[in-house]
């Protein structure tokens, strides 16, 4: 629940239409249809799918990524309703289910006074600020800065930037995002569309998985509480304090740097170093590296037994055989 609360944050700092609305978490009454596949390159090899169809937003994927020397599969689902939330390891046949917490975000926004609004307002929009000048991205406005047009999969799209991450979204019809590409620590993500429909899915897409079990997420009992409480952290005086303190120290770390003649951004020297120890980490195999000390060490003991019993024979040889005594 906390990641997709922490989703729904960036999502509100990203999407200027929402914002227009009295109530963020109330979407308008969509009719979109479509389906988009999509090509998975970076460090993360694989395919993905959304679909949309009304109420009803699907995304699928399949895919490996190389961490700490090991190949790591995972081939994941996940459906959103108007009254329900599906995920699904579609490997371990194992999902979870849960309400679609943005009516109970929109409801515990109806329950704001009028200052509690503001705030809310003020603290999202201070947040992305924020993140885009700890990214030294500049003045990007609610939607990124504009990076221009490119198509993809036979549709032009905008590229814009937000906190080291480029999302270029279609200008015809929807805004579905075709491309998305960026650095998450060390690891490379693109995710490029390779077919456009803005026809009606099938039915069969928006099927559950055949053989996944779904239960109760455990959080599930309490979401209108935790919904509550997400809200009300979002809109509370404690959020703006903690985020002008965050500004300031931002701020001063800046004109710290500044005054000592220091640059704030990374020479080409550091990115390169960067880039090999990033790499040295993506291919460190830990499990090959203990194994290849236990083995060592499983020798090196067994080395010591053989010379130990070596010694071992050795002294008793000495004990069998005695000098001869020489008369004078």
């Amino acid at each position: 629940m906390r990641t997709y609360a922490t989703v729904v944050v960036f999502w509100i700092v990203g999407a200027s239409p929402v914002f227009a609305q009295p109530n963020p978490f109330k979407l308008p009454k969509l009719n979109l249809k479509g389906e988009v596949n999509y090509q998975l390159t970076g460090d993360q090899q694989g395919t993905a799918q959304t679909a949309f169809d009304g109420d009803r937003y699907l995304t699928r994927s399949t895919s490996s990524i190389k961490m700490m020397g090991k190949e790591t599969k995972e081939s994941t689902w996940s459906l959103f309703t108007a009254d329900s939330m599906y995920t699904a390891d579609l490997d371990k046949k194992k999902g979870t289910v849960m309400p679609n917490l943005l009516p109970l975000y929109a409801k515990a926004y109806d329950g704001l006074d009028g200052a509690a609004k503001k705030r809310f307002h003020g603290n999202v929009e201070a947040m992305g600020a924020l993140v885009s000048k700890a990214f030294d991205i500049g003045s990007m406005g609610s939607v990124g800065e504009k990076l221009g047009d490119e198509t993809v999969a036979g549709e032009v799209c905008e590229n814009r930037q937000f906190a080291g991450f480029t999302v270029c979204s279609m200008k015809r019809g929807p805004r579905i995002a075709l491309k998305t590409s960026g650095d998450l620590l060390c690891y490379r993500f693109e995710q490029t569309a390779t077919s456009v429909s803005l026809s009606a899915p099938p039915a069969s897409v928006f099927e559950r998985p055949a053989g996944v079990v779904f239960r109760p997420m455990a959080e599930a009992g309490n979401a209108d509480s935790a919904a509550q409480g997400f809200v009300g952290y979002l809109a509370s005086q404690a959020l703006t304090d903690s985020l002008a303190a965050a500004k300031a120290e931002l701020e001063k770390a800046k004109a710290d740097a500044a005054a000592k003649g220091e640059s704030t951004e990374m020479t080409q020297e550091q990115k390169e170093q960067m880039k090999q120890a990033c790499e040295t980490l993506k291919n460190f195999d830990m499990g090959a590296v203990m194994a290849n000390a236990m083995k060592a060490m499983k020798q090196q003991m067994a080395d010591a037994a053989v010379d130990a019993a070596k010694q071992g024979a050795a002294n008793k040889l000495k004990g069998l055989i005695k000098k001869p005594k020489i008369p004078f």
